[in-house]
């Protein structure tokens, strides 16, 4: 089973939205690497976030399409980074960068967010 527990919003020298997360045993696949749902459920609750907690708005994520480029390794801490793509009044459009802690890309991800209080 896998625990997803303390991701924390970072601010440091950046103006777009980003989460972290350091993977914890709990996390681990049959590989020894992070469980690539950890890997996109960061990113989902990276722009799940960002809808409620900077915009304020309501909505659920209609469609989200990962890629993935190296493995997560356990106790190094991840970066989720989101971009902006279109923000309407129902559907708003994000990228998500999911990097380690030395800015090595390990997946991204696009998200298309349905609103639910246009």
């Amino acid at each position: 089973m896998f625990k997803f527990v303390g991701a924390d919003i970072v601010r440091e020298n950046s103006d777009k939205f980003q989460l972290s997360y350091i993977p914890t045993e709990e996390n681990k696949n049959a590989n020894g690497f992070v469980q690539g749902g950890i890997s996109y459920l960061l990113c989902d609750e990276a722009v799940g976030r960002y809808v409620v907690g900077e915009l304020g708005r309501t909505g659920a994520a209609s469609e989200g399409n990962i890629h993935y480029y190296r493995p997560a390794v356990i106790g190094e801490k991840m970066i989720a980074t989101l971009s902006v793509r279109k923000e309407g009044k129902r559907l708003g459009i994000y990228f998500v960068e999911l990097t380690n802690e030395k800015g090595i890309l390990l997946a991204d991800c696009m998200f298309t967010v349905a609103f639910t209080d246009y």
